[in-house]
């Protein structure tokens, strides 16, 4: 019965979502000039319309993920090749229409726009690119007007590229951005797929937690955020980390290179690689790949990348964690409480998960298998993601991909917080007040109930090394589940 309703949710979200695409300009399809070649009715549908679609979207998609988990208990109840696939086809159709959910593709536009004009887009505002009188600069979406880009070099070339090719036609730069965002999304369903190995059980787990989740695909490519691509380098890094320590380093830097965000878990594959019994050699490869690409290309984009970053997270308008208004108000005060926040909650989290001497002692040869390459990373993402001072709901595009490779029980956990974070912000084009209100203490809500679970769910975890998963009646194991356990929901 579970596996008919969560076909039948899967299958309503994905629709819902497509029809408040395709509508037309809404209060979820922001206007970005003509429209070709983008697929759309070209119609207006009222705000109540599109918010009805895009809530509906939401609850179905995490009834449709959460039913499709619990389903696993039974076993392997589809092909994981064939939801491989089906995700895959959603992810190109999503390519064809209209960007939704926030203004952010436009934004990508622009600066891809600045860059391709020659001039920098870490220094350059939209404002400026509007006053020149060029076609796409004329149609920037208000709140970033004075903002230069703040993401990373490979980024900005990303941009560049589409914005090369787009030519002066806001909709063809975002047509290409697209069509590349759906290659990355897929291409980090089919990383995963290989990573989860031949158990049908775990690959069907990573595919309803991000190929075939109706969120994630209309926050990714739906939607068109850069953190696509960043997570696409870092799951390709956790998967070559395997084979190369310095390979990994390289594409974890890729990642940063394209968010500044994915610096602390692409710091997790180091801490990774120091756990491995050659931990000199592995964890000096990894450094030197990841700061050889991420230092690298900051280093080219200049010292205005790193002041553009800064300014970012002096904005007050769209903190989503509530924080003393005396601390708001001085800066440096300010990121000393949010870097103590991210210290506490990464310790926490390193301790429940079992590792608290793992720092200090080589890990044995016999030990060393996943998830010990993937858990620092896990750690560092999750403890630095859920107290960012920032909380949209494509951020959790970090966290799914790991939580897969991971047997953890917390998979209800980030579908229930990608369902709230949804609810809060769509349909998303304009974010009002009552919206950040309800995303401040919201989300101090889930955090609290998410390190419940953890020390609920990790209190039985024996400190230090985790050990071979006894099978699936032990939920506080760290350690793969064999090839015979169900995925737990």
């Amino acid at each position: 019965m579970s596996r008919v309703f969560s076909w039948v949710m899967l299958g309503v979200s994905i629709v819902a979502m497509g029809a408040a695409m395709v509508l037309g300009t809404s209060a979820a399809v922001p206007y970005f000039g003509p429209t070709w070649p983008f697929l759309t009715l070209g119609g207006s549908p009222s705000s109540a319309t599109v918010t009805a679609l895009t809530w509906t979207a939401a609850l179905t998609a995490g009834a449709g993920v959460l039913s499709g988990l619990y389903a696993l208990r039974g076993g392997a109840w589809v092909s994981p090749r064939r939801l491989l696939i089906a995700g895959a086809v959603v992810a190109c159709v999503y390519a064809l229409l209209p960007p939704a959910g926030s203004v952010d593709m436009m934004n990508y536009a622009i600066y891809g726009r600045i860059t391709d004009l020659g001039r920098d887009p870490y220094v350059t505002t939209p404002m400026r690119l509007a006053h020149t009188g060029d076609p796409v600069g004329l149609l920037m979406p208000s709140g970033w007007q004075r903002v230069p880009t703040v993401y990373g070099p490979i980024m900005t070339f990303i941009q560049w590229l589409a914005a090369h090719f787009g030519g002066n036609s806001m909709a063809r730069i975002i047509f290409l951005l697209k069509w590349a965002n759906a290659a990355a999304f897929v291409g980090t369903g089919v990383i995963l797929h290989r990573m989860t190995g031949p158990d049908p059980v775990r690959r069907l787990r990573a595919c309803l937690l991000w190929t075939a989740n109706p969120l994630i695909l209309f926050w990714m490519v739906g939607s068109g955020h850069a953190d696509v691509f960043a997570v696409f380098f870092l799951v390709a890094a956790l998967y070559a980390a395997r084979r190369s320590a310095f390979a990994g380093g390289l594409l974890g830097g890729a990642a940063v290179a394209v968010k500044a965000s994915f610096l602390f878990p692409a710091a997790g594959l180091v801490l990774a690689a120091w756990l491995s019994p050659a931990r000199f050699r592995r964890a000096g490869a990894s450094a030197a790949g990841l700061l050889l690409v991420a230092g690298g290309g900051y280093l080219l984009a200049g010292p205005a990348a790193l002041h553009s970053l800064n300014a970012r997270l002096g904005r007050k308008k769209d903190r989503y964690l509530p924080v003393p208004e005396y601390i708001l108000t001085h800066h440096g005060l300010y990121v000393v409480w949010m870097a103590a926040l991210a210290v506490a909650l990464t310790a926490f989290l390193w301790w429940r998960a079992g590792l608290p001497f793992a720092l200090w002692r080589p890990v044995p040869e016999e030990k060393w298998r996943p998830p010990l390459d993937v858990l620092p990373v896990a750690v560092l993402a999750f403890g630095t993601t859920l107290v960012s001072p920032l909380q949209y709901p494509w951020y959790d595009a970090m966290l799914l991909p790991i939580l897969a490779l991971l047997p953890y029980r917390l998979d209800w956990t980030l579908i229930a917080r990608g369902v709230m974070l949804g609810l809060c912000t769509l349909p998303g084009v304009r974010v009002n007040g009552y919206q950040h209100f309800y995303v401040r203490w919201a989300n101090l809500v889930w955090l609290a109930v998410f390190i419940v679970v953890v020390w609920w769910g990790t209190r039985r975890t024996a400190a230090g090394p985790p050990a071979e998963s006894p099978g699936p009646t032990s939920p506080s194991s760290v350690a793969p589940p064999p090839s015979s356990s169900p995925a737990p929901a």
